[in-house]
């Protein structure tokens, strides 16, 4: 007995030494670039890129690797070059802050590069790896929590992003983290925003504003005063705020630019608006872009420029449809996965702790000795108590999981109402495009001919009425086709046995001539010849 005693001691205080060891870096320039990182992170960021990672020990390449995906993200650089050495790291480190440092910028690499479900592996990864009481981890903590905010707010999962946000303020509150208070700030405004509640989002954004200004990050003031010109409608508001964006960073000028040009457009300065929405144009992100077509297609409306109009309509119509299928339902599917395996994890770790507690409670007795058999009956005692809190905690589960099942069909039939919506905004689209097309042919010169043939008195001799010249004829063709160009191209795509006459036979359908108007357009009087045409088109549309 004694013997086994001993025994359990040894294995006890050589896990308490392993515990207390670490990986030490002992690199001077390393501990260098780690020490000016939150203080002057260019200056860590060139030392960094002065080291040569070869001379390094392994602990300290790894090291090495964690500190430059730290400064580049830092400085906004993309993390790219880091996707090696971040890989190496996850395997390195068998676990802790590390390993989860390694995950988080794995998951923001993998999220620019829109891998969407392989960043929400890497970010819930890095969570595992996570406590809540050091410093350090609850700062990390609180940007994994940001990044699956903004993961979940990008495939319009609004609430559950929100809550990510919360998560992430905490996180920061309790280790008094200002900058990244600022973000979580302004993601927290820009989801009450999405959801319609703009006072509340102004009041999340100017807290934001105010910590920027204490921190003096500009990148961070530029962001939310963009984001506080998106929440009022007075013009004069969203134009001060839009041009204190703009004053403050270039980073956020193009968004910024959005705001400041519909502000102009409001007040009917079009050549200003004009500017700032080309200027808007040159931003990286695709969603910016999509504002800017739709705000020059505003601005050619009101100069009364319907051609230009038509062109960045067209354009906005292919990004909004790029926009559209990012957002894919496998992703949300995945969120859901993780989540639930997160939750099943977290239980596992609670269950590990209590069981270490019973563990060291359990060789407390051993060492005491009191009453052998009275601790037998007990630990017996306990794991029966225990087996049964485990087959009722099994039952909660199952209902928490038939209910979370029966949660995640009602959100697929609300995602099938919302595809279903868009659907119908891009049938409007195409729709409207229409219209202007018949618009712009109506002011061309050979409708104007159309139209006086088409007053003349159908009761008069036949062979008195004007009909098009084949001159004229040829010059309704290519104006057709010009101007009805895309609807054509899907008349040929959808139905390939048309012909180059029942495509115009189509437009000028489309444009809402008679029958006998048609007819003339043919060199015909005789409206018989529209009707033949219109059932063999119904032919060929019914094959």
């Amino acid at each position: 007995m004694l013997n086994r005693l001993k025994g359990l001691l040894s294995v006890f205080c050589l896990i308490l030494i392993l515990a207390s060891c670490s990986k030490k870096v002992e690199n001077k320039q390393l501990l260098r670039a780690e020490i000016l990182m939150h203080s002057s992170v260019d200056s860590s960021y060139q030392i960094l890129q002065s080291i040569s990672p070869d001379i390094l020990t392994k602990s300290e390449q790894m090291h090495y690797g964690l500190l430059l995906a730290e400064t580049m993200d830092k400085k906004y650089l993309s993390l790219l070059p880091c996707d090696s050495l971040l890989n190496e790291a996850i395997h390195y480190y068998g676990s802790g802050i590390n390993r989860a440092k390694a995950f988080m910028y794995k998951g923001r690499l993998q999220l620019r590069m829109n891998m969407y479900k392989e960043a929400i592996e890497s970010d819930f990864a890095a969570l595992k790896e996570l406590g809540n009481t050091d410093a350090e981890e609850l700062r990390v903590k609180g940007m994994v929590y940001e990044d699956l905010g903004n993961l979940y707010v990008s495939q319009v999962l609004i609430d559950k992003g929100m809550d990510m946000f919360l998560k992430s303020k905490d996180c920061f509150i309790s280790c008094d983290y200002k900058k990244g208070l600022c973000f979580v700030f302004n993601d927290i405004g820009w989801g009450y925003l999405l959801k319609g509640d703009t006072l509340r989002a102004r009041d999340n954004m100017k807290c934001a504003l105010g910590l920027a200004l204490e921190e003096n990050d500009s990148m961070i003031v530029s962001m939310t005063n963009h984001n506080l010109s998106c929440t009022y409608e007075e013009v004069d508001s969203m134009l001060f705020y839009g041009k204190q964006s703009l004053a403050f960073g270039k980073r956020m000028a193009s968004k910024a630019a959005i705001m400041v040009g519909y502000a102009f457009m409001n007040h009917e300065q079009l050549d200003s608006a004009d500017y700032y929405f080309k200027q808007a144009l040159q931003d990286t992100v695709i969603e910016t872009k999509a504002l800017a077509f739709y705000g020059l297609k505003d601005v050619m409306e009101m100069k009364g420029d319907y051609q230009q109009a038509l062109g960045y309509l067209d354009n906005y119509s292919v990004t909004m449809n790029s926009i559209l299928d990012k957002q894919n339902p496998e992703v949300e599917q995945k969120i859901y996965e993780y989540e639930a395996k997160m939750k099943v994890y977290t239980e596992k770790v609670q269950m590990q702790i209590l069981f270490i507690g019973l563990a060291v409670l359990c060789l407390l007795v051993i060492l005491s000795m009191v009453w052998y058999i009275q601790r037998i009956r007990r630990r017996r005692d306990f794991f029966e108590l225990e087996h049964k809190y485990d087959r009722a905690l099994l039952e909660v589960d199952i209902v928490g999981l038939q209910y979370y099942v029966s949660s995640l069909r009602r959100e697929q039939e609300e995602d099938k109402k919302k595809i279903s919506q868009k659907e119908c905004e891009i049938r409007k689209l195409a729709d409207e495009k229409a219209e202007l097309c018949n618009v712009i042919f109506k002011e061309t010169s050979i409708y104007k001919k159309i139209e006086q043939l088409s007053h003349q008195e159908k009761t008069k001799n036949k062979q008195e009425l004007r009909i098009l010249l084949e001159d004229e004829q040829k010059q309704l063709r290519s104006t057709v086709m010009e101007i009805y160009k895309g609807y054509i191209d899907y008349l040929y795509q959808t139905y390939p046995k048309y012909t180059e006459n029942d495509c115009l036979f189509s437009c000028l359908s489309l444009c809402g001539l008679d029958d006998f108007t048609i007819a003339l357009c043919f060199g015909n009087v005789n409206k018989q010849i529209v009707a033949q045409r219109r059932h063999r088109i119904k032919l060929k549309t019914a094959n």
